[in-house]
């Protein structure tokens, strides 16, 4: 989880490996596991507005928008709880004579037990260019924003979001609850220690309709979040 944002959102861009690299690898009774809940949830932004070589829309970007997701996490002996995410394009802004959306990622932990506190907000900076989608940390706007991923996608091809290697590839169908996308894309992050990876699932003209985040450490987790509802 680092989603991605989630959103896989979920990484952001070296953020999605700065991320990661702060996410505990234990669950529950961790009181930094609610950090490992929100990166997750961070992953699940990062394809924002992101087109596969067919041009298609995979995250569409626009002011006002809002997902919402539900999931659980999974600890190897079983224990399983409740999580939620909630990410909205609160308007644009200028950053440095640049235009970027600011998205608001808000992660509901009251389902965890020890979870503290148990409701979390993050902001980042998103802006797409020709070539790429950038991005920069609600919490340093001054730093040199960081390429997330190219554009359009390259389907098959992998590329590095900073140590990370990610890959797309298509999916074509995915069924989330009682409804089904089709041409769907599946990004596939992979950290540099080669334990813990997240996977987005993208419907064009959606986003992003499901992310997992595998921690295959001990004490081994996952983390899985399905698109609710959303409003363009």
């Amino acid at each position: 989880m680092y989603l991605c944002w989630p959103l896989v959102l979920l990484q952001l861009g070296t953020s999605f490996n700065c991320m990661l690299e702060h996410c505990p690898s234990s669950i529950p009774n961790n009181r930094s596991y609610k950090t490992c809940v929100l990166l997750l949830c961070l992953v699940l932004i990062t394809s924002a507005c992101s087109q596969a070589a067919t041009g298609k829309d995979y995250f569409p970007l626009t002011d006002g928008a809002t997902w919402e997701y539900t999931g659980r996490s999974s600890t190897a002996t079983g224990e399983q709880y409740k999580v939620r995410g909630v990410f909205h394009i609160d308007g644009e802004t200028l950053i440095n004579g640049k235009r970027y959306f600011k998205v608001v990622i808000t992660t509901d932990l009251s389902g965890i037990p020890d979870a503290t506190p148990k409701q979390q907000e993050e902001v980042r900076y998103y802006r797409v260019a020709q070539d790429g989608i950038y991005f920069l940390p609600g919490r340093d706007t001054n730093r040199a924003e960081l390429l997330e991923m190219p554009l359009p996608i390259p389907i098959g091809v992998k590329w590095l979001s900073g140590a990370t290697e990610v890959q797309a590839e298509r999916a074509g169908n995915v069924k989330v609850g009682d409804r089904e996308y089709s041409d769907c894309l599946k990004l596939t992050y992979k950290q540099s220690d080669g334990v813990r990876t997240t996977e987005n699932y993208l419907a064009p003209g959606v986003g992003i309709i499901k992310t997992v985040y595998v921690n295959t450490t001990e004490p081994k987790s996952t983390v899985e979040l399905t698109l609710e509802k959303y409003h363009l």
